[in-house]
């Protein structure tokens, strides 16, 4: 009988540990789309539509890439000795972390509606200044599920810090929608306005995702003492 527990508890943390590091593939994944975000807003911006539209390409196609991940994570711990709470906790990270890439393409599309010769220049800053946020976010949720894998005690401070990156865009978006609106009163496009309010609004929303998802993965540390 202690034979055959010890040896179900090392199947145990081992199928936890795969599920966990493919966890981090997944968020690899959402990262390299928030990367390209970063290049396509920054083309996009600057007029560079030709450009742009080649990385919103490359966005769409790792957001498909990241679902294929997604889905083989689900797949996986149908089979595999998980207990299923614990099932449950890489199934709410994995969905929870899908949801960033889903705003971020959400976000591409919208945007190309508009008409970037007539964004005022500081609204393009601000958004410019969002996203770099966003990016640093994004760096901030890839340590802290590294932290987990490495078990090296640095997962609660490295959540705290992508929560803080977290509160820095919604103040940020905050001052960028008011200025928003105030372009709105004079803007020739309806449209522009409109669509760039929904741009930033998936921004934010990609940036609450990261948030929830490096509360899960704290969650997850804490519970097994790994924070």
């Amino acid at each position: 009988m202690l034979g055959s527990g010890h040896i179900g508890f090392w199947l145990g943390q081992r199928s936890e540990k795969e599920a966990i590091s493919a966890c981090e593939k997944h968020l690899e994944k959402i990262f390299a789309i928030v990367n390209k975000f970063k290049l396509f807003i920054d083309a996009y911006l600057k007029g560079d539509l030709e450009k742009a539209k080649a990385l919103s390409i490359e966005i769409i196609s790792l957001e498909r890439e990241a679902d294929k991940v997604k889905e083989d994570i689900i797949n996986d711990l149908m089979k595999s000795s998980l207990h299923p709470m614990d099932q449950d906790e890489i199934i709410r990270l994995v969905m929870t972390s899908d949801d960033i890439a889903a705003h971020v393409k959400s976000a591409t599309r919208k945007i190309q509606y508009t008409h970037p010769k007539d964004i005022p220049d500081e609204v393009k800053f601000r958004i410019q200044e969002l996203v770099g946020v966003l990016l640093e976010e994004a760096v901030s949720l890839m340590d802290t599920i590294q932290s987990l894998l490495k078990r090296d005690g640095g997962v609660v401070s490295k959540a705290e810090k992508t929560e803080r990156l977290e509160e820095k865009i919604d103040d940020l978006r905050v001052d960028l929608i008011a200025k928003i609106l105030i372009w709105g009163d004079s803007a020739e496009h309806v449209s522009d306005w409109l669509m760039i309010k929904e741009v930033v609004e998936n921004i934010e929303s990609a940036s609450d995702r990261m948030e929830d998802t490096a509360d899960l993965i704290r969650t997850i540390a804490v519970l097994r003492s790994r924070g």
